[in-house]
């Protein structure tokens, strides 16, 4: 290869075109030379034209040698060339299948996120409707009873009152006996009938709370008191036992709605699965100021409990051990969210087979004004 200085230029023709001038001169040399040899037979310039031919086809070697690496170099660039456009065609052919592929995902999530909402409003409203059974199935003793109370005192007043248009004589006795039955049938139909009013009565306020994100100031004891006596129609044919340790007057600035619902969730947990294969289980609800503006609620059962594999991943969305049973695997999970994103409080499991499961929860008396709605959280 020549040294940079008799570099070779780079263009093809220019190459080609130097090689024929060089060629031109060679031959114009070499007449000369013939010639002078035949007029003076000058050795000395012959030998010159000699060294100068052959400096000339040195240089046209250099010169060919040069543009056949040109031409190697051009053909290696067209081909490089050629190469990186089919790349890029199919960098922008991967580019737009990728670009149709998120557009497909982008789909499949907003149809899943919908799926998901329905299936968190589904279950809001199945909890809802046991509510609503339990609640209707607990009404019928206050009211069953009312209705026989109302019946015989009907037939008492119809048989006092036949006495009394026959003329027939009311020994002191009889009137005493007939005013004291009707004490005691009054009594019975006040008894039954303030307690189906409360039982309705808690279960309007329930489901008000359930259903709507309210926010209002109320004491802890009496929404746990309202929640729990709405879901005593689940315990009603069972051995299970709830206790409550949760003194009166702790009053929260939160949303009683959430807190009835993670109170559910927890209760309907515990008899689906903490107490399967138990006949006598014990709940208890324990809760107290912590003296930092928080209280410190703690929900426990005494059942089978949850193995360590399975505690980690209790609060994750659909996950359950009663898939196709019961179980939609969004109970703890909503009971997470709403803990968290609503309460503004923290919740953790602790938790060994056989040994029940206890759930802490830490809330502050405050809520914060920024609460989301926690169902939706498992649903995104």
């Amino acid at each position: 290869m020549p040294d940079t200085n008799d570099r070779p230029p780079e263009n093809v023709e220019s190459l080609r075109a130097e090689i024929a001038r060089l060629n031109k001169v060679v031959q114009a040399l070499v007449s000369r030379a013939e010639r002078n040899m035949s007029e003076r037979s000058d050795f000395g310039l012959f030998q010159t034209t000699i060294l100068l031919e052959d400096r000339v086809r040195e240089r046209t070697r250099e010169l060919e040698a040069a543009l056949r690496e040109n031409e190697k170099i051009t053909r290696d660039l067209q081909r490089a060339k050629q190469q990186m456009e089919r790349e890029i065609e199919e960098r922008k052919r991967a580019h737009a299948a990728l670009e149709r592929e998120r557009e497909a995902q982008r789909v499949l999530i907003r149809q899943l996120e919908q799926a998901m909402n329905q299936l968190v409003q589904t279950e809001k409203l199945a909890s809802l409707g046991s509510l609503v059974a339990g609640v209707a199935h607990e009404l019928n003793t206050p009211l069953g009873n009312s209705l026989t109370v109302a019946s015989t005192l009907r037939e008492q007043v119809q048989e006092f009152g036949r006495q009394v248009e026959t003329g027939d004589a009311l020994r002191r006795t009889a009137l005493l006996d007939f005013i004291a039955h009707c004490r005691d049938a009054a009594a019975l139909v006040e008894k039954n009938s303030h307690r189906a009013a409360d039982l309705i009565g808690n279960f309007k306020q329930v489901a008000v709370d359930q259903t709507s994100m309210r926010r209002r100031s109320f004491d802890l004891r009496q929404a746990l008191d309202e929640v729990l006596s709405t879901l005593q129609p689940k315990l009603k044919h069972t051995q299970h036992r709830l206790e409550v340790a949760v003194e009166r007057g702790i009053v929260l600035d939160s949303f009683p709605g959430p807190l009835e619902q993670i109170v559910t969730n927890l209760v309907t947990n515990s008899l689906l699965h903490g107490f399967e294969g138990i006949e006598a289980g014990l709940i208890r609800i324990e809760g107290a100021p912590t003296g930092d503006e928080r209280v410190a609620l703690s929900y426990a059962d005494d059942g089978v409990g949850i193995p360590e594999t399975l505690g980690k991943r209790v609060f994750d969305p659909f996950f359950t051990t009663k898939l196709g049973g019961g179980g939609s695997g969004l109970g703890l999970c909503i009971v997470f969210n709403l803990v968290t994103a609503v309460l503004g409080g923290t919740i953790t499991l602790s938790s060994s087979p056989g040994q029940g499961a206890r759930f802490d929860m830490l809330l502050p008396r405050v809520a914060p004004q920024t609460a989301t709605t926690g169902e939706e959280s498992c649903a995104t």
